[in-house]
């Protein structure tokens, strides 16, 4: 990686700079950027959901949320990522995910697509 001014980065790619070569303008600024999801609902207050957590008959953890159950994707430190359980289905595809932190609910994302 070679610096030509303090804004662009280039790389070299396959040890052949005269034919591969990308320029990145502002590298860091992909950094300062975030998408927004649409559809998210990040409040301090979802006392007005009925929350349970339960086992599903397979012995994994399910979140259910008025009445709407989630299935845990992943685990990082203490954030569960729940996602809805017919997001895997094949004509549904339901969007609506959950964060969970402590056993709080901390994001809920998009919207359920089914009854």
């Amino acid at each position: 990686m070679s610096n030509q001014n303090p804004s662009t980065t280039s790389f070299c790619l396959a040890g052949i700079e005269d034919d591969y070569k990308v320029q990145l303008v502002h590298p860091q600024l992909h950094l300062l950027k975030r998408k927004s999801v649409s559809g998210s609902v990040r409040k301090q207050n979802f006392d007005h959901l009925d929350v349970c957590f339960t086992r599903s008959n397979r012995g994994n953890n399910l979140l259910t949320i008025d009445g709407k159950p989630f299935t845990l994707n992943r685990r990082i430190k203490d954030a569960c990522y729940w996602e809805c359980v017919k997001l895997r289905c094949k004509y549904i595809k339901c969007t609506a995910r959950v964060v969970t932190k402590s056993n709080q609910i901390s994001a809920l994302r998009g919207h359920h697509n089914h009854q």
